[in-house]
């Protein structure tokens, strides 16, 4: 008895201290949730004004575009063959696109020539920028012949091969720039992109590309399944800001799955530069680079640097024109410094000025232009 009067003399005793902890606790949550909200009104309000604290869209199908969001203009068309498309007639804040599914351009001053075809993933689309400000706009207006900008953001190497070789028969054009970047090589790799299905080449024993996954599986509408992040904290401006300072888009608003083993995204890309040289016009393959590249360590821009020589180095040898912008690059981010040249990873318009003025400086050096054409 006396050890039971004992036990509830403590219990007694240690009441007052557990109801102390628990509201010290719940004051602790509760200025955390009142900072957060705080600061989820102050990023809305920085970024989209007063009315940013009206609208919660979800940004993560926005930035994923996706079809089952009807707030997401522009939103990717579904494609057997290539996964995704920009869907013609299109009309955005972000970018607008023309009846054949190209992004709109400027007028041309001249039409009578054939024009030149850009391919390639958001860097040739002109992502993060207007309609004419991306490269292939500024090229345009350099040269003073049309330019079709077939770029679609999100694509790796395969799929602007593919994509190439798709809207080539149907632009005719005289010559051929195609881009990519280190990153699209390794997502050359994967058969899930953006948390979308997308065709994939393996290589044989024999050394050839096998295509893979086509048809793409999926339908014309279907929602993009997103991570269970993207659903929970989609539609704070705040969580969007995080994600994106410290690079953890993947697996936050996006899922990604290997469709070959790691490493081999240079080797399928040496292998899929025959198939440009078949097309039979000059092609020009350009490897462009990301904020990300330039802000890297010295191994990171190493390993880069190798990828791109051997892919560039296998377009030499199927007889195509390689250019590396790396080093035509340098003195320009050197001397007007990564925010003049970049946004969030994309060039700025300023940065696509200047790829469009290195480009046409190599189209010139190679013969495909004269140098009076440019201007």
């Amino acid at each position: 008895m006396s050890l039971d009067r004992a036990a509830v003399k403590r219990e007694r005793a240690l009441g007052p201290k557990a109801k102390g902890l628990m509201a010290h606790i719940a004051l602790v949550i509760g200025s955390v949730l009142f900072s957060l909200l705080v600061l989820e009104a102050g990023c809305r309000l920085l970024r989209s004004g007063p009315e940013g604290l009206l609208q919660w869209p979800n940004l993560a199908h926005r930035l994923m575009r996706n079809s089952g969001d009807a707030n997401a203009p522009c939103a990717y068309a579904y494609d057997e063959t290539l996964g995704w498309l920009l869907p013609p007639n299109c009309a955005s804040p972000r970018f607008n696109v023309d009846a054949d599914g190209f992004r709109r351009m400027p007028a041309a001053s001249s039409t009578t020539e054939p024009p030149i075809l850009a391919t390639g993933a958001s860097f040739t689309l002109g992502e993060e920028v207007a309609d004419d400000e991306s490269w292939p706009a500024y090229l345009q207006n350099l040269v003073g012949r049309k330019v079709v900008n077939a770029g679609v953001s999100g694509y790796s190497l395969d799929q602007t091969v593919l994509n190439t070789e798709r809207v080539t028969p149907k632009v005719k054009p005289a010559f051929i720039v195609a881009s990519f970047t280190p990153g699209d090589l390794r997502r050359s790799e994967l058969k899930v992109a953006w948390s979308r299905e997308k065709p994939y080449f393996s290589v044989t024993d024999d050394g050839r590309l096998e295509l893979s996954n086509v048809p793409v599986p999926g339908h014309p509408g279907a929602p993009i399944p997103l991570p269970f992040a993207a659903r929970l904290l989609g539609r704070s401006v705040l969580a969007d800001e995080v994600v994106k300072r410290l690079g953890l888009q993947k697996g936050w608003y996006f899922d990604e799955a290997q469709g070959v083993p790691r490493g081999t995204g240079t080797t399928i890309g040496c292998l899929l530069m025959p198939r440009l040289a078949a097309l039979g016009v000059p092609v020009v393959v350009v490897a462009e680079y990301g904020r990300s590249h330039w802000t890297a360590d010295a191994e990171g821009k190493a390993s880069n640097s190798r990828a791109v020589r051997k892919v560039l180095g296998c377009a030499s040898q199927a007889g195509l024109i390689a250019l590396d912008l790396a080093d035509p690059m340098k003195p320009a981010v050197e001397a007007r410094g990564i925010d003049a040249l970049f946004r969030t990873d994309h060039h700025s318009a300023e940065g696509n000025r200047v790829t469009a003025d290195l480009i046409a400086q190599e189209l010139v050096r190679r013969g495909l232009l004269s140098e009076s054409a440019t201007r």
